[in-house]
């Protein structure tokens, strides 16, 4: 399994239960929403990196959140629970607009009708899980033994192989979410046990 794998499924169960208010304080809920918003925001970023451009640029957004505590650093696995500030709404919105770009209101939509969140729940969800997906991605890149911003394509492209492997099902579910114009319903029970293999 990839390192940045491990390290996600490290955090999950801690944002996990940070998420579950947001849910009905309903746990599979909360484990739905938390495996969606990861799983496309880990495609998106993935994506993103695929020019050497991007890889820099979010490398640059990374050490800045790190540094001002807002990402948790080093390596998650070892150390579940990692405590960070929580980020404003609007650096929130500027990282997950610089990770999707134009398409960012049409997936964080397509996220809300998927997991049948309103608009406001499903900005709230994102911002709980995006400082520790961002934290994972951090701490996995420095440990890599390549420059840090060129290992972060292999790094994202393995834990999404991977993830794709534990659950055959969850392209199709990111594809829908990745979608703008996706029309069709979803089987939310296939989200559960994406990072987990359940």
């Amino acid at each position: 399994m990839s390192g940045l794998l491990d390290a996600l499924l490290a955090i999950r169960e801690d944002t996990v239960k940070n998420v579950q208010p947001l849910a009905g304080n309903d746990p599979r809920r909360a484990e739905q929403a938390f495996d969606a918003a990861l799983g496309a925001m880990l495609r998106g970023i993935e994506q993103k990196t695929q020019t050497k451009e991007g890889a820099e640029s979010l490398w640059d957004v990374l050490q800045k959140q790190a540094s001002e505590g807002h990402i948790p650093s080093g390596d998650l696995s070892q150390k579940p629970g990692a405590q960070v500030r929580d980020m404003d709404p609007k650096t929130v919105n500027d990282i997950f607009s610089s990770i999707f770009g134009k398409d960012a209101p049409q997936v964080e939509g397509g996220f809300g009708k998927v997991i049948t969140l309103d608009p406001e729940t499903s900005r709230q969800v994102i911002s709980k899980i995006l400082p520790t997906l961002l934290g994972a991605i951090f701490g996995a890149a420095e440990k890599d033994p390549k420059r840090s911003p060129e290992a972060l394509p292999d790094l994202l492209g393995g834990a999404r192989l991977d993830m794709e492997r534990r659950q055959p099902k969850a392209g199709a579910i990111f594809e829908a979410i990745l979608d703008k114009d996706h029309d069709g319903d979803v089987d939310l029970n296939d989200l559960v046990g994406i990072f987990t293999g359940r």
